[in-house]
This record gives C-alpha cells, sequence and structure tokens, in this order.
C-alpha cells in the first residue's frame, strides 16, 4: 500500500478528531480544504521569507554601493559638481571632497566649503571648521586647515586668524612679519591693493599698512572696506563718509553723511552733512552738485468755500501756493519756487503750506514759518 504524505495523514489526523471518515463525502472534502489552507499558508510564508530575503539583499547591495561612493577616493558622484579649475572639481554634496581629474582621485575630503582668489592660484578651503589652502590646479593641499579665519591671497601674501590676532604669511605658510595686528570685523577686506591694506591699531582706529606693517595712513577710520572697482570705503569716528583710491590717495573727503556707488551709471551718490545729494562720475569730477528725488507742489486752503457735490457740504477751496517742496534721497524737504530755483537747503522733515506766501516747516530742531523767500517770519511752540 502506497504510504500517505504528510499533507494526507494531517488531513486525516483532523478528520478523525472531528469524527469524520475519509472514506465518506464529508470527509474527503474536509480533507481537500485542509490541504488547500495548508498551501496557501505555505505559499504565502514563502513569498514573504523570499521578499524579505530580497529586501536584505538590495539593502546589502545598496550599502555596498553606498560605502564605495564614501570611502573609494577614484569615485566621482555626478550631481553637485561645480570646476575649481579645468582640472580641480568640487563636489558640494555629502560628503564633499575634491577631486582631481587628471589622475581621478580625490585629494581633500569633509571639504565644508572653499573660497578662490581673484588672481592667486591658492584658494582657502574649510575642513573641521578650520581653514587652509590648497592650489586650484591639483587640488592638492599646500597649507594645512589650522586657522579661525584665512582670507585670500592678494600680491602674494595673506592674513590668517588665530585667537584673534592676524598674521600675514607667505606662499608657504611661513610668517612673513614676526608680529601680529588684533582682528576686527569693521574691516570688510583684509587684502592688499597697490601695496596697502587696511588693519586695526589697538587704540581702536583703523589706518592703513604696507607689506612690511608699516603704518602708511595713520588711524582715523571706524570701518574700512574695499570696493571691487578701485576704491576704499568707509567712515571716521563721526561717522563721515569718504572715499580713498586703490594706492590710499584721497578722492572724496571724508565729510559726507552717505556714498553710494553705481558702476553700470559710472556715478557717486554722496550725501553731504545737511543732506544735499551730490554726484560724481568715477574720475572725482562734480557732475552735479545740487540733486533731488522728487519735486512735490504745495496747495493751501483758501478762504473761499465752494460747494463738494459727494458731500453735499461745503468745503475750503484749494489754492496753489507760491513755492514746491523738493525730496532728497534720505526723505529731508527744502523749499523750491516755481521756476525750480532753489530756496533752502533741504534741513525739513516735512513742509506744509499755510497761505498763499508761508509755509509751516518741521525739523528735528523745532518747527517754523518760512516766507515765499525762505525767511523765517514764525516759530511754533514745542
Amino acid at each position: 500500500m502506497k504510504k500517505d504524505n504528510t499533507l494526507k495523514q494531517a488531513a486525516r489526523w483532523v478528520a478523525r478528531n472531528f469524527g469524520f471518515k475519509a472514506e465518506t463525502l464529508f470527509g474527503r472534502i474536509l480533507w481537500a480544504l485542509f490541504a488547500g489552507s495548508i498551501t496557501i499558508i505555505l505559499l504565502v510564508v514563502a513569498i514573504a521569507i523570499s521578499d524579505r530575503a530580497y529586501e536584505q539583499f538590495s539593502d546589502w547591495r545598496s550599502n555596498r554601493k553606498y560605502n564605495r561612493q564614501q570611502n573609494d577616493p577614484t569615485y566621482l558622484h555626478d550631481y553637485c559638481n561645480f570646476y575649481v579649475s579645468p582640472y580641480v572639481i568640487h563636489h558640494n554634496g555629502y560628503p564633499s571632497y575634491l577631486y582631481n581629474t587628471v589622475d581621478g582621485r580625490r585629494t581633500i575630503t569633509g571639504v565644508q566649503w572653499i573660497c578662490k582668489s581673484a588672481d592667486d592660484s591658492l584658494t582657502i578651503y574649510c575642513k573641521d571648521d578650520k581653514r587652509g589652502y590648497f592650489n586650484m590646479y591639483t587640488g592638492k593641499p599646500v597649507i594645512p586647515a589650522q586657522y579661525e579665519k584665512a582670507w585670500v591671497f592678494s600680491e602674494g601674501v595673506a592674513w590668517v586668524m588665530d585667537q584673534g590676532e592676524l598674521s600675514l604669511i607667505d606662499q608657504q605658510g611661513h610668517d612673513v612679519l614676526g608680529r601680529t595686528f588684533p582682528y576686527t570685523p569693521s574691516i570688510d577686506c583684509y587684502c592688499f591693493h597697490q601695496g596697502i591694506c587696511p588693519m586695526l591699531e589697538y587704540n581702536g582706529r583703523i589706518g592703513f599698512i604696507n607689506k612690511q606693517g608699516e603704518w602708511v595712513i595713520k588711524p582715523f577710520l571706524s570701518y574700512a572696506n574695499h570696493d571691487d572697482h578701485g576704491f576704499w570705503t568707509g567712515y571716521d569716528s563721526e561717522g563721515k563718509h569718504g572715499l580713498l583710491k586703490d594706492n590710499g590717495e584721497a578722492f572724496l573727503p571724508f565729510e559726507y553723511d552717505y556714498i553710494d556707488i553705481h558702476y553700470r551709471e559710472n556715478y557717486i551718490y554722496a550725501r553731504r552733512l545737511d543732506h544735499v545729494d551730490q554726484v560724481y562720475d568715477c574720475e572725482g569730477n562734480l557732475v552735479n552738485a545740487f540733486s533731488y528725488s522728487d519735486i512735490i507742489p504745495l496747495e493751501y486752503e483758501s478762504d473761499e468755500f465752494v460747494l463738494q457735490s459727494y458731500l453735499d457740504d461745503y468745503v475750503r477751496k484749494t489754492e496753489s501756493a507760491n513755492c514746491m517742496k523738493y525730496r532728497t534721497s534720505d526723505y529731508y524737504y527744502g523749499l523750491m519756487d516755481k521756476n525750480g530755483n532753489v530756496i533752502t537747503l533741504p534741513l525739513y522733515t516735512d513742509i506744509d503750506a499755510i497761505s498763499k506766501d508761508l509755509f509751516l516747516c518741521e525739523s528735528k530742531a523745532g518747527t517754523v514759518i518760512l516766507n515765499d523767500k525762505g525767511k523765517e517770519v514764525g516759530r511754533k511752540l514745542e
């Protein structure tokens, strides 16, 4: 007699326990249902095990690929790549690194950011929050990342900072001066231009030194920055703005309230302390000695009443005053006649006409009444 398989034996055992005989129709149906159910359960379990095994295999492959991408020095990602030079790529993803396309290898890993010089092959890189320099044509470190702050090389030298003190180094990382200067955020550009660089004296004022560490312009500024088009901008201890040329020669005296350089228009807008706007070209020629931003007609309420139909009431008729007011860039106002002749300087925060030839002029010093000649005829009590 042929030996029964396990499923048949299990089915018969269940059938016997329920009091059913395999020879009966009901027993055969029960056996078939049981065997089919077991088959389906085993199939589901097999699929689940296979799916889990596939997931583990996929994870293993992904981790293997990820580890290769992370650790293989020859691997170059295909995204977030920026060319530092024709031969060096900065991969600014994760992980961040420099890659030499000639050698086909990573040169520096863990690079947080880089900063290129406009006229030198040594480029700043940051790693572990420290600054160093690498060669932009090889991607290899020249000066290890060891400084708290560092600035780009200019005219063969660069400033670096440790413990709040600035040192000047050459392209091999050697100290040039043998002394330090104090750091201040009031200087935006620690770079040499035509042999001079702004520097803080220990008395808190900013001047300019040469590459020998000697003062060529004595400290008198509170802030200094270099403009990309060849000017040193800044202001003194009294907040007066001015301009110096690259070599330190005076361009605009430090007697202005504000200076704004517009290179697309080839103009320099300078606002005097009395709020008068002036315009210079980039050669220092005065183009406009008295500039203003807007002209506003002035009106006053006369003694005549007119019917205002939409209000169904009478209101005072407005008349045009003898003068207008002009506005400067910092929203100060002055009086101007209708021929465009300036009557007063822009000394007032606002001006209103109170009659045809009288004007209420408000300022921080008080409020005055001026006639249409600009002469004071009364003062409002404060």
